[in-house]
């Protein structure tokens, strides 16, 4: 039977929420065998193994079978293009202990390989080229109050899809699992890559050896990462606005032009509202840069639950506030993509709620913003790619994650991933 396209069929919780809430708010090496291990909630699973020889299939009707059973976690996934990309998942259920498994796609989603990556939490993926690039994974597992903890860090690196794994560095490290999820890794093409590893931001120029990069500010707490290319690279996150304050941030941004050898500091952006604000939960939200001229910074005030939006597309010389006061929690805002100057995606997760999540999608470089909850009303992952391509991640009612895509800027979408949940057999490819 030819592979059917099926249109996304989610529970929403009233269209007109998040529109309104956007107007109220106007080293270890060496080649890696081990046994993969996968976890499970409340307790960290045991380790468990895949078969050696690789496994693919493809998302089509005859083939549902192979997912329909199974509980669908997705961590960690990135588009090196419009038709490539990789995804991490793992298990999340109590009847179900799956080890970690990289999924690969080079027809936009219509068919995957999965292949068995070492470790228990993928906090970090990044290709260099459609068949190589890195994951940052966690290791050594421990639950506490339904918490769940890693004491082990290792940057894997793969020049096969996945097949073979390598690690290149490995400390240990106390991680403990975020939300929202964010991707703590990034590839600039060839053999350059960047990862944030507790707190700290981790270099390779060649491919192979990590070094910590010297950022040069003691009291910064680096939280995002974003490089257009192997040289020009910015890091965002907090630290204290002068010498000396107690329970006071500034998100700030620096840039560095030479691949992280010396770094600058270009943006200092305080609380909301100077008066009312208590800063010292202010925190990097996110931070995109789709080339190097043109970024994207967005902050998060808990306090007033709302962020500012900041834009500049000079290279970070200067930064204007394009969105004051954007709504950030209820629903929670989880991170955003923009293709280039004008065109972007914020995405939301309903968190505490009682309110739905989704896209909301910016044609003006995020002076205003419309609300895009076809893609589901709870989404922690969003990549847009010019001619209207894009993916969106998020969760369903019970849970589970899915991929969708949209071929025409967002306005419909068609689930890809995994097979089995999606509906109706009448969607357009």
């Amino acid at each position: 039977m030819a592979a059917q396209k099926r249109k996304i069929i989610l529970p929403l919780l009233g269209a007109g929420i998040l529109t309104a809430g956007i107007a109220m708010g106007a080293g270890l090496s060496g080649q890696d065998t081990a046994e993969a291990a996968g976890r499970s909630k409340p307790a960290p699973a045991a380790a468990s193994s895949l078969p050696a020889s690789p496994s693919s299939f493809t998302a089509a009707a005859g083939n549902e079978a192979k997912t329909e059973a199974e509980f669908v976690r997705l961590q960690q996934i990135r588009f090196l293009n419009a038709t490539t990309g990789w995804m991490v998942r793992s298990g999340d259920s109590d009847a179900d202990r799956q080890p970690l498994r990289l999924l690969t796609t080079h027809d936009s989603g219509r068919s995957w390989s999965e292949q068995r990556l070492p470790g228990q939490y993928a906090a970090g993926l990044g290709l260099s080229s459609a068949k190589a690039g890195w994951a940052l994974v966690y290791d050594g597992a421990s639950e506490k109050s339904g918490t769940v903890s890693y004491s082990r860090a290792r940057l894997l690196h793969t020049k096969d899809s996945g097949r073979t794994w390598q690690t290149q560095w490995s400390r240990a490290v106390s991680y403990t699992e975020e939300f929202p999820t964010k991707n703590n890794l990034v590839a600039t093409g060839g053999t350059g890559a960047y990862a944030l590893v507790g707190g700290r931001l981790l270099i390779t120029h060649d491919g192979s050896a990590w070094s910590e990069a010297p950022l040069g500010y003691p009291e910064f707490e680096p939280q995002h990462v974003s490089f257009a290319d192997a040289k020009n690279g910015w890091v965002s996150g907090t630290m204290p606005p002068f010498k000396g304050a107690v329970d006071a941030k500034d998100v700030v941004v620096l840039h560095t032009s030479d691949g992280g050898k010396t770094w600058k500091k270009q943006l200092a952006a305080g609380p909301t509202d100077e008066e009312n604000s208590d800063s010292s939960g202010l925190r990097s939200a996110a931070l995109d840069f789709p080339d190097a001229k043109t970024g994207f910074l967005l902050t998060d005030d808990p306090s007033m639950m709302a962020g500012d939006l900041y834009r500049t597309t000079d290279g970070g010389k200067k930064w204007t506030k394009v969105h004051a006061k954007l709504r950030s929690h209820r629903p929670l805002l989880t991170g955003m993509d923009f293709v280039d100057a004008q065109k972007g995606w914020i995405f939301a997760s309903p968190g505490a709620g009682p309110v739905e999540g989704g896209l909301l999608m910016t044609r003006d470089g995020g002076k205003t913003f419309v609300n895009g909850t076809e893609a589901g009303y709870d989404v922690d992952f969003a990549q847009r790619f010019a001619g209207g391509k894009g993916y969106a991640a998020g969760s369903m009612a019970d849970g589970q994650n899915y991929l969708t895509r949209t071929l025409d800027d967002g306005k419909t979408w068609e689930i890809i991933y995994p097979a089995s949940s999606a509906g109706d057999a009448d969607a357009k490819s």
